[in-house]
């Protein structure tokens, strides 16, 4: 990925391009580009544009407050420079304000939904991993983080250009797996989830949490779900049909719950069970390469002390596949894709063990082995603090159940605000209100920080939120609704001249620059909290300034900087994996 490479719109491209220019030509000739910053300013300084004068002041030999105010005796207005003006050590530029949202305006008028769509990763192609769950049990809401933030990441990226893979792998096989098997085969009684009233996850999860309470007061029950994970593994026909019919209901509850997340099928789905012995191939190469060593108990292991890691065993003295044994051959199945980049969307706890397996893979000589990424997320937790223990899901922190929650309380508030909806209606409507509860409240947490869920909170309309997005786009729908009228380009742009006016388009030009800073760092809080600037600025608007009501003109300029806005917050949220409601 190219970092250095930045993203404008034609509004921004060209106010830098003209700053940089009038600043080279007030500047020595020799005065090394790299000392030039153009900044956005901090809130409480004036300007659209700031140059910090510190960096020129140690070339230029001169105080950072000189070298300011020699900069804007200087400079002359012209083009979309309209005044500079020297504040201590800071060089403030003000813009032509009718040039700039003319620019501004017009671009997003004609790109509609493609406004901030770049060639930044044009031919490259980029793997994103993430879902990969254990198919012994039902998701958690730890799992609703890691699938926000592959989503997410993923889309930014083809929006960017890239051509992206999305992957998943199925942890469908170990000795986790065994024990649902046997707690089945025991206590199932030949349910199915349909006959049980369950969903088909949870109900195959109820048996790997009744295998787990039994085998508090009968050890043998470990001994006997080894033994069904070694019949497995020689393939007996009654215990893989066991396997298949348990797997395929797990499954089964997993899509539902993707579905309700707003995520379809993925691009390459990869299951443990197709190839966990197929790692041993590469781990015996690696022994003829000197990679791995066998010590004097049979273990085979990756020394990295001399990395900076830990030694890491890759496989066991039976010859029993470990995590990282399958691991080395997923890699080997993704480098087909001749990948210029390979995203691992993985929880923090495996930090270390993901600096292993890269380090591995570039000794065993991978031919991508510089393209792999770990985007590490924190932990998430619920105001009751933790998520699971070996008796299953604490109450209220799976995640169907936090999904039904959300849309329980977000269905009451329909039908509180509009108690005319059908029944059906409500019902959708809650449903994409749940789902930008959820996802923008985890998406606006950069992914290493470690986050406490509130779902109350996250519902509300009045912070930082997802339906309060949502709740400002369907107000513009409802002023466009009530001014009966559709927008044009064809505005007087210098009677956009109110502060919120203007802080509405500076923002808005941003859009491209925070798109692709949220892609270059793996990171959609980025364009989530802006959405939330953009949507709050808005807000500040619309207490201040008449739309419908104003003078013709005016009124046509304001409804094409709304519209404007609408578009943005629009394209934003889908970008997020976040639905747009025409109405709240």
């Amino acid at each position: 990925m190219d970092t250095t490479k930045e993203i404008y719109s034609i509004a921004e491209a060209r106010a830098r391009h003209e700053i940089s220019a009038a600043l080279s030509a007030a500047l020595p000739p020799d005065t090394d580009p790299s000392l030039v910053r153009i900044e956005y300013p901090p809130k409480q300084i004036e300007g659209d544009y700031v140059v910090p004068c510190f960096l020129l002041a140690k070339f230029l030999k001169q105080s950072p407050p000189a070298v300011a105010t020699n900069l804007a005796n200087t400079i002359k207005p012209g083009g979309l420079i309209q005044r500079v003006v020297a504040v201590g050590p800071y060089l403030n530029i003000f813009l032509d304000p009718a040039m700039f949202s003319a620019l501004t305006l017009s671009e997003i008028y004609k790109s509609k939904d493609k406004f901030g769509k770049s060639k930044l990763g044009v031919k490259q192609r980029v793997m994103v991993e993430y879902f990969s769950p254990n198919t012994n049990k039902p998701l958690t809401v730890g799992h609703v983080r890691n699938i926000a933030l592959g989503q997410s990441i993923s889309k930014l990226m083809k929006f960017c250009g890239y051509k992206v893979i999305q992957s998943t792998l199925y942890n469908n096989r170990g000795i986790a797996i065994a024990k649902a098997m046997l707690g089945y085969e025991k206590w199932g009684n030949n349910e199915t989830p349909k006959t049980a009233g369950m969903k088909p996850d949870h109900f195959v999860g109820s048996f790997y949490v009744k295998f787990s309470q039994e085998a508090n007061n009968n050890p043998a029950l470990s001994a006997e779900a080894q033994s069904m994970l070694v019949a497995w593994e020689k393939g007996d026909d009654k215990v893989t049909k066991l396997w298949q019919k348990l797997m395929g209901w797990v499954h089964e509850g997993f899509v539902q719950t993707l579905t309700k997340l707003g995520v379809g099928s993925f691009d390459e789905e990869y299951l443990e069970s197709d190839f966990y012995q197929s790692g041993k191939e590469i781990v015996e190469k690696g022994i003829k390469k000197g990679v791995f060593i066998k010590d004097k108990d049979g273990v085979i292991v990756a020394p990295l002390e001399k990395y900076g890691l830990t030694d890491k065993i890759v496989l066991r003295p039976d010859q029993t596949s470990l995590y990282i044994t399958q691991d080395l051959y997923l890699a080997y199945l993704k480098d087909k894709f001749n990948l210029n980049k390979s995203i691992y969307v993985v929880g923090s706890e495996q930090d270390l063990y993901l600096k292993q397996l890269f380090k591995i893979l570039e000794l065993l000589g991978f031919k991508n082995a510089d393209s792999y990424y770990h985007l590490s997320y924190g932990m998430i937790r619920l105001p009751s603090g933790k998520i699971k223990s070996r008796e299953g899901l604490i109450k209220g922190t799976g995640a169907d159940e936090l999904i039904a929650e959300l849309e329980d309380m977000a269905k009451a508030e329909v039908l509180k605000r509009t108690p005319e909806l059908s029944d059906a209606e409500a019902q959708t409507r809650a449903e994409k209100i749940a789902r930008a509860a959820l996802k923008f409240y985890i998406l606006m947490v950069g992914p290493t920080t470690t986050m406490v869920f509130d779902p109350r909170e996250s519902l509300s309309l009045t912070g930082k939120t997802g339906p309060y997005i949502q709740y400002v786009i369907a107000r513009i729908n409802s002023i466009f609704a009530k001014a009966s009228v559709r927008p044009t380009s064809r505005v007087d742009f210098s009677l956009l001249q109110t502060p919120s006016e203007l802080t509405l388009v500076k923002a808005l030009s941003q859009l491209p620059h925070i798109i692709s800073d949220s892609v270059k760092e793996y990171d959609p809080s980025k364009l989530a909290n802006y959405l939330y600037e953009l949507a709050k600025s808005f807000s500040a608007f619309y207490e201040q300034v008449p739309i419908v009501s104003a003078g013709k003109k005016e009124r046509k300029a304001r409804l094409l900087l709304i519209h404007s806005v609408r578009t943005v917050l629009s394209n934003g949220l889908g970008l997020l994996g976040i639905d747009v409601l025409e109405k709240m």
